[in-house]
């Protein structure tokens, strides 16, 4: 099941998630300035800015190419949180970050540390 969506994909899709936070709040700034009133100011709003910051924001933190930019940009616009839960609902996309994937050590129980009661007594 894991490769029905490319790791690409994925990748952009995570990316874009980060975006759209920021995005959000630059939206929310925008927002209370006097001249954007209408619902429509917004929405180019919205557009411009995941294409004008989208871009040079995957290049520059995650070394995207200018392709993969314009897909984050677009993704970010259309909501990538929503894109996120949908693909989620759907059982598409189970993604767990690489750096989860190989870090992970297990202890034994047999080498459970434990601390001797006479020293939380002396602490007390």
């Amino acid at each position: 099941m894991e490769n029905v969506l490319p790791s690409n994909f994925v990748n952009c899709l995570m990316i874009s998630l980060i975006l759209s936070v920021v995005m959000m709040a630059l939206l929310q700034k925008f927002k209370k300035l006097p001249f954007i009133k209408k619902c429509w100011q917004i929405w180019i709003l919205n557009l411009v800015f995941s294409f004008l910051i989208g871009i040079p924001f995957s290049i520059t933190f995650y070394n995207t190419s200018i392709k993969d930019s314009v897909w984050i940009g677009l993704f970010c616009f259309i909501g990538a949180p929503s894109i996120y839960q949908a693909l989620k609902k759907q059982n598409l996309l189970q993604y767990r970050p690489e750096s989860l994937k190989d870090d992970v050590v297990e202890v034994p129980v047999a080498n459970k540390i434990t601390i001797p009661s006479s020293i939380n007594k002396e602490e007390k």
